[in-house]
């Protein structure tokens, strides 16, 4: 047995300075377990692949899906009325159109044009013979259709006998027809369906009577039965714009 004390005090020094060691070393130990264990973790999360519900992103898709959705029946909705819009314009004329024959009918005016017409087959029978001479020549036809028409008035700017009256009244059906039609308050292919006929024959034999209503200061006069005539009349667009 070593009695030295001197030697006893440095063994106890080794002894805990071995035993410092020893905690230290454990202590690293357990330090980098810790550290190793939490780098797994953080690799293992890295690796599998997650699901991140995203409440804001959905609720702002299902938002611009419901937007988008509204803009389309909006638009669907604007375009149907329209047309439903356009579709009641177009009956509107219709109507009209159809008012306007009834008062054709009832207003004298089928009368003026049956009196004017009996006034004119005389005078065109003794025509005929002429009439079928020029053939297809137009300016020569109207030029006999207009003599016509210019005997059964007379010739004369007094513009007061029965048949001036008559035509002028099947004038003034014509030129409100027209003037109805070129402002789209009544349809022209319905109007020109029930007087075409009669508007171009009635316009051949009396353009010259209108000529000289013009030149006794009735500015315009028949103008508007010739466009009505001739299709010069402002078609119907959709709204009015197309």
């Amino acid at each position: 047995m070593d009695d030295n004390p001197t030697k006893a005090a440095a063994g106890a020094r080794r002894e805990q300075e071995e035993t410092a060691e020893r905690d230290e070393i454990r202590r690293r130990g357990d330090a980098e377990h810790q550290a190793a264990h939490t780098a797994v973790g953080v690799l293992e999360g890295l690796s599998v692949a997650k699901v991140v519900e995203d409440q804001y992103s959905s609720l702002h898709k299902a938002d611009e899906i419901a937007a988008l959705l509204l803009k389309i029946v909006t638009v669907l909705a604007l375009t149907f009325g329209l047309f439903e819009y356009d579709r009641q314009k177009a009956d509107a004329r219709v109507t009209q159109s159809l008012s306007l024959v009834q008062e054709w009918e009832t207003g004298g005016y089928r009368a003026a044009f049956t009196n004017t017409n009996d006034r004119l087959w005389p005078l065109y029978s003794q025509s005929s013979d002429a009439i079928a001479a020029v053939g297809d020549d137009k300016d020569a036809r109207a030029l006999l259709y207009g003599n016509i028409g210019e005997a059964v008035t007379g010739r004369d700017d007094a513009f007061v006998s029965d048949a001036d009256r008559d035509v002028d009244l099947v004038f003034h059906f014509f030129e409100r027809a027209a003037i109805c039609a070129d402002e789209q308050i009544c349809d022209y292919p319905v109007l020109k369906t029930f007087f075409g006929s009669e508007a171009d024959s009635f316009w051949l034999y009396f353009s010259k009577y209108a000529e000289r209503r013009q030149n006794d200061g009735y500015a315009g006069y028949g103008d508007w039965t010739r466009r009505f005539v001739e299709g010069q009349i402002t078609p119907a667009k959709f709204l009015g714009l197309f």
